[in-house]
């Protein structure tokens, strides 16, 4: 049997009474719903396995849907999966997602993937304000649906673990503002080829497409720009699991009344600013610190910026994904020691595609802020901070060489050019900064031994692993970016 719900047909109680009743099948109309009725529906399937929930409508398997999204819309809320510019649920102002988490090796929970919204109309867009944008008309007001991701799982054993109406932070909501009006200032600059998701700190602009297929004409250039999305990024989407699945909150740097008049940016250099000119030991002074460890920038800057804790620990750098880097210039401004990177996997890479790469995805979702400190008279001085992302035009040229040479030579095997006579290896990877001079590849283990395996053997000395390497960003280049800072 099945129930047509609608909102004038049952009141709250009559509703809930039908939902936990067993053995009842229902079908839900989603006009007219009410955002009770969507959190009731909603939390009337957290718990359960989609091959539960569907197996009590109609088998999904038979009906061969393409996606779990589409199968929770049709089944559980009752409409068809549909790219209307209004949200799902058009009174209640909601819109309706299901997204997976995963479980982290150290236990805790992150999101698996970004929630991608809706996609950017580039001949539209740059027309509204942020009130009458696509962005704010469909999205205003979020229901998601969270299931647990688990490797070699079927789909039909995934399991829906938490229900939570998202209702913008009024912080959040002043810095996704920020965030869409730089998107539509790269629109409204003929650079809409150019935007990455980096650009931004929560709200982004993912890549919808892979090819030539997926290109869009925009406004103010004649070159075609790449299909994209507004998205809430993975890391801000892994906040909000930790904050409400695992019910663990993180120290926040700026304040709603700052952000109303600055960005986000505008404020940290703001609030850095008076200590410009300071050494390292003058910092240490200042904020009473005895400590000599590796990490004594980050401490240093944490207390300049006014927070207890670490600044990766953050809320706005978890949900930014903001990577600090220090970064030491030399007295005739020189910049002597080249970035890494997370060493790369061999057997990764053997079988990626640059679009889905973990380098690009590093570069493309990833902001950097660099922590300046150059040497005068012996002492290393704060010279401020840098926020820095990789262009997409360097992206997909420059880096992208480096990453297609660096998989070949692991797909041949063709890795050891030569061995001295003292054991020192020479290898067939883009090592050259002069030859690659914004990114290369050199060794990153803590010592010779530190290796992993590789797909192919080595095909001269027969080797099945191989020294743990990584990509750097070239000292060189790394001077080119922070010379304005200077």
């Amino acid at each position: 049997m099945y129930y047509y719900i609608k909102k004038k047909d049952l009141n709250q109680d009559q509703l809930k009474e039908i939902l936990m009743s067993d053995g009842v099948d229902f079908m839900i109309s989603n006009k007219n719903m009410t955002i009770e009725n969507i959190k009731l529906i909603g939390e009337s399937v957290v718990g359960k396995t989609l091959g539960e929930i569907s197996n009590k409508i109609i088998n999904v398997n038979k009906r061969n849907k393409g996606s779990s999204g589409m199968m929770i819309e049709e089944e559980v809320f009752g409409y068809h999966n549909n790219s209307n510019p209004e949200p799902d649920f058009f009174d209640a102002k909601t819109e309706l997602k299901f997204t997976p988490i995963k479980k982290n090796n150290n236990g805790t929970f992150s999101a698996k993937e970004r929630l991608v919204l809706n996609i950017i109309n580039y001949m539209e867009e740059y027309k509204k304000d942020f009130y009458s944008s696509s962005f704010w008309m469909k999205n205003q007001r979020l229901f998601i649906l969270f299931y647990l991701w688990e490797i070699n799982l079927e789909q039909k054993d995934y399991r829906v673990v938490m229900s939570l109406l998202h209702e913008y932070p009024e912080e959040d909501l002043l810095i996704i503002i920020q965030d869409w009006q730089k998107i539509v200032e790269k629109i409204r600059n003929g650079k809409a080829h150019e935007l990455s998701e980096s650009d931004t700190l929560y709200l982004g602009a993912c890549q919808k497409g892979k090819n030539r297929h997926s290109l869009r004409k925009q406004p103010f250039s004649s070159v075609l720009a790449m299909q994209r999305a507004f998205s809430l990024k993975n890391s801000y989407m892994t906040q909000l699991v930790r904050m409400k699945y695992m019910e663990v909150d993180s120290e926040k740097i700026v304040k709603k009344s700052e952000l109303e008049n600055k960005s986000f940016e505008e404020i940290i250099y703001a609030r850095l600013e008076r200590f410009i000119g300071l050494s390292q030991n003058d910092l240490k002074i200042r904020f009473n610190i005895q400590s000599t460890a590796k990490n004594i920038n980050d401490m240093l800057l944490s207390r300049m910026l006014g927070i207890k804790g670490r600044i990766s620990n953050t809320s706005e750098f978890i949900k930014a994904n903001i990577i600090t880097k220090t970064i030491r210039v030399e007295a005739n401004g020189r910049v002597v020691e080249s970035m890494s990177f997370p060493y790369f996997l061999y057997k990764d890479m053997y079988n990626e595609v640059w679009e889905n790469s973990t380098l690009r995805n590093h570069f493309e979702t990833e902001k950097y802020m660099f922590v300046i400190f150059k040497k005068q008279n012996d002492e290393y001085i704060f010279s401020g901070v840098m926020f820095w992302n990789m262009p997409v035009t360097i992206l997909d040229s420059k880096v992208k060489e480096v990453w297609e040479k660096t998989k070949n030579v692991i797909i041949t095997g063709d890795i050891i050019k030569s061995i001295s006579e003292k054991g020192i290896v020479h290898t067939n990877f883009p090592t050259s900064t002069k030859s690659y001079p914004i990114v290369h590849v050199r060794p990153h283990g803590t010592n010779k031994n530190d290796k992993c395996a590789l797909p192919v053997k080595e095909i001269h000395y027969g080797y099945l692993e191989f020294t743990k390497h990584c990509f750097w960003l070239t000292n060189k280049f790394v001077e080119e970016i922070i010379k304005s800072r200077l």
